[in-house]
């Protein structure tokens, strides 16, 4: 008759990929483009957007900027306009940002923390000489 509690070494060990997890995976490899493919490429097209919008609002003169504006446009209405088109570009950039949030555990492991000690889990022990002394 089995009771009931935790056994050790009972159960599907932590982190263990279920079949059905591995076949979804292979099913996404076999296609060419990883989910990481896809955020990488993602955050590499916003990236590219988001600069080229800068680069447009950068260059754009006056005259151009009023081409894009109605010619009845109050000056705050040509404000808002521009502000718009700022937080596009902004937007952009978070979209990025996003995508590179999402991908950066799949390429950069996380760092693990360590604690150091000396002998039997104590203090460490440092032992300075003068510059001049020899070893």
């Amino acid at each position: 008759m089995a009771r009931g509690g935790k056994r050790e070494g009972a159960g599907r060990p932590a982190g263990a990929i279920t079949k059905r997890t591995r076949e979804v995976a292979e099913r996404a490899l076999a296609t060419g483009m990883s989910p990481l493919d896809v955020m990488l490429d993602n955050m590499r097209h916003f990236q590219q957007v988001a600069l080229d919008a800068e680069a447009t609002l950068e260059g754009m003169t006056a005259d151009e900027f009023s081409e894009q504006v109605s010619p009845n446009a109050s000056p705050e209405d040509q404000f808002k306009f521009l502000l718009a088109q700022v937080k596009k570009t902004a937007g952009f950039r978070q979209m990025a940002q996003d995508a590179a949030r999402d991908a950066a555990p799949y390429v950069h492991p996380k760092l693990a923390s360590v604690e150091h000690s000396g002998p039997n889990g104590g203090p460490i022990k440092l032992n300075i000489l003068p510059e001049d002394a020899e070893l």
